[in-house]
């Protein structure tokens, strides 16, 4: 056997994930809060561990934007794209000039019209995988995605969050699942791709109990923001 066809077959049986888009979904109504949610501040580590003051939208993109890192760290093309919604005019106002984003018009029609915008992103930067992550999904570390990036870099398969005997976001789907996604309807979020995945053991689920911890009200994001801070002086007091 030559060297040439040697190498072919061993990059055949170790394939390379080509690209991955990053899709923040931050095209909410925010009913339930009584405000816009995503323009609320929070105070919490940053990927430095140093402690900052953001509105939760900014949070959530920092993390995301941390995967980023990671990836180019891995010479895996990437890019991050924020769906925005509702309130696109106040939302969009937060984010750094250099952050893509699209606006997605039927976002009252539910999240499946958002996650359809996902994966157009996707789609247009020629993406093998798409990473779909929420914007109030609080309880999702810096650490979290990227043991989701690097599941997904070693599986080279499907790959989601699992809490409390449930399955969801975030999670990477490859593009052969683009189109599955493009067909879920009203206020359906990936959940039902997932568990179709799941049914035919397409599907690796990665255990992240902080997923368990999103916000709708101003009493969750308050509740979230007390723990957080309470939890940070008790190490700080420790050291």
């Amino acid at each position: 056997m030559n060297t040439t066809t040697a190498n072919t077959i061993k990059e055949d049986l170790n394939p390379v994930p080509k690209a991955l888009t990053l899709v923040l979904l931050a095209a909410g109504k925010s009913s339930r809060f009584n405000g816009i949610k995503l323009a609320q501040a929070i105070t919490d580590l940053n990927a430095d561990g140093q402690l900052i003051k953001q509105p939760l939208l900014l949070h959530s993109l920092d993390k995301l934007n941390h995967v980023a890192d990671y990836l180019t760290s891995k010479h895996i093309t990437n890019n991050v794209v924020v769906v925005l919604g509702t309130h696109h005019r106040k939302l969009r106002q937060l984010l750094p000039t250099s952050c893509a984003y699209r606006i997605n018009d039927n976002s009252l029609d539910g999240l499946s019209t958002s996650v359809k915008v996902g994966v157009e992103a996707a789609r247009s930067a020629s993406a093998s995988g798409l990473l779909l992550a929420l914007g109030d999904h609080i309880g999702v570390t810096y650490t979290d995605y990227i043991k989701l990036a690097e599941c997904w870099l070693t599986e080279q398969s499907n790959v989601c969050a699992s809490y409390q005997a449930q399955i969801g976001v975030p999670a990477i789907f490859t593009s052969e699942q683009f189109d599955a996604l493009t067909q879920l309807k009203g206020d359906q979020g990936a959940k039902p791709v997932l568990q179709q995945l799941a049914q035919h053991k397409q599907l690796t689920c990665l255990a992240l109990p902080n997923a368990i911890n999103d916000i709708d009200t101003l009493d969750d994001l308050q509740q979230w923001q007390q723990q957080k801070l309470g939890n940070q002086l008790s190490k700080k007091a420790q050291t």
